[in-house]
């Protein structure tokens, strides 16, 4: 996190200060969606797509707009959305053993550090994603 961590967590600071309102219904970068996350006791979602993947388009399409799963997300989670074509994304993705796209990444935070809650790989239908994000929420400690 030192990497992103103090400028993105005074961002969101300030915004507290401000009565700025989070809007959790948007996807962050990488270190503002770890910041928002710690300051509101969320689980990340880290989102690994690319512009060129079939999969990521048929989430998008069919599993991520649908409304109950973004709803889901909005109430419990941070999405940070990252391309596996940019140089940070490339290595995010190599720093999160990423096999491929999309794959999810759950993340809370714990002792100073961030702990991975679990991991998803590749497209599903969207009974099946709202499921596994309800099991990464709970072992998240963010449905309690």
């Amino acid at each position: 996190m030192r990497r992103y961590g103090v400028a993105v967590l005074l961002m969101v600071l300030l915004g507290w200060v401000q009565g700025a309102q989070t809007d959790f219904s948007r996807w962050y970068p990488y270190g503002e969606a770890l910041a928002l996350a710690q300051a509101h006791g969320r689980v990340v979602m880290v989102y690994f797509h690319s512009p060129h993947c079939p999969y990521c388009d048929q989430m998008n399409t069919f599993v991520l707009s649908d409304p109950r799963v973004a709803s889901l997300l909005e109430s419990r989670f941070v999405v940070a959305s990252v391309s596996t074509e940019t140089p940070e994304g490339q290595d995010l993705a190599r720093r999160h053993r990423v096999p491929g796209n999309p794959t999810f990444v759950f993340l809370v935070p714990k002792g100073g550090a961030w702990e991975e809650v679990g991991r998803l790989f590749g497209s599903r239908p969207r009974a099946q994603f709202l499921e596994e994000l309800r099991r990464m929420c709970a072992k998240g400690g963010a449905c309690e």
